[in-house]
């Protein structure tokens, strides 16, 4: 099964992902789109001895992002070590908690591949979650871990990072070709994009 990220149009993006009940879990074609979310990532990661510090790192993808419309996630927690992974199948994901600390952290989109922003979240959370087998857990996760599981979870309920990011008039631009210099220092970055026409309000 190939998968191919979906345009920043698509309406599928938009949507609430579906739980997932166990016998639909363990069937064999669900497995088997859960393998190839994971090949999805592991292909696109940049990590280890071929990394190309031009290039960004994906640490996550949700189901949606690729048209696959079941409350599923895929989450690398061994975030800023490029010497290998530690790949989690979050599968319906639901966070319980959420510290009253917030954190600001830049993020990006597989769907919105030159645009970035920074997003208060959570610096800890709780989060409930089978994994691809149907086994129950509890996380708490710390920084940004956080993060991520924040943004992937926002993802699985048609939300976007661009919804989140303080003025979505001046989102950050940046082009594959000025990545490097992008990430040397994002702070001062002067390249904007007005996405606001992509942005949906948040409900409180």
């Amino acid at each position: 099964m190939t998968l191919k990220r979906l345009s920043p149009e698509d309406p599928r993006l938009r949507q609430v992902c579906e739980d997932m009940s166990l016998a639909e879990l363990r069937r064999k074609e669900m497995q088997k789109t859960i393998d190839s979310l994971l090949d999805f990532v592991f292909q696109r990661n940049n990590k280890g001895p071929a990394h190309n510090k031009k290039k960004p790192t994906i640490i996550g993808l949700s189901a949606n992002q690729v048209g696959v419309m079941k409350r599923i996630c895929i989450v690398d927690l061994a975030i800023r070590r490029k010497g290998y992974s530690e790949i989690h199948v979050l599968v319906n994901p639901h966070i319980t908690w959420r510290s009253k600390t917030m954190q600001l952290r830049k993020e990006g989109c597989v769907n919105l591949p030159n645009i970035w922003g920074y997003v208060p979240r959570s610096i800890k959370i709780d989060v409930s979650y089978l994994d691809r087998w149907g086994n129950s857990y509890e996380m708490r996760a710390v920084g940004w871990a956080a993060t991520l599981i924040q943004h992937e979870v926002d993802h699985l309920n048609g939300l976007l990072f661009i919804d989140r990011i303080e003025d979505p008039k001046k989102a950050l631009h940046v082009e594959e070709s000025d990545f490097l210099a992008y990430k040397k220092d994002p702070k001062k970055w002067d390249k904007y994009i007005d996405v606001s026409k992509l942005t949906r309000a948040i409900s409180k």
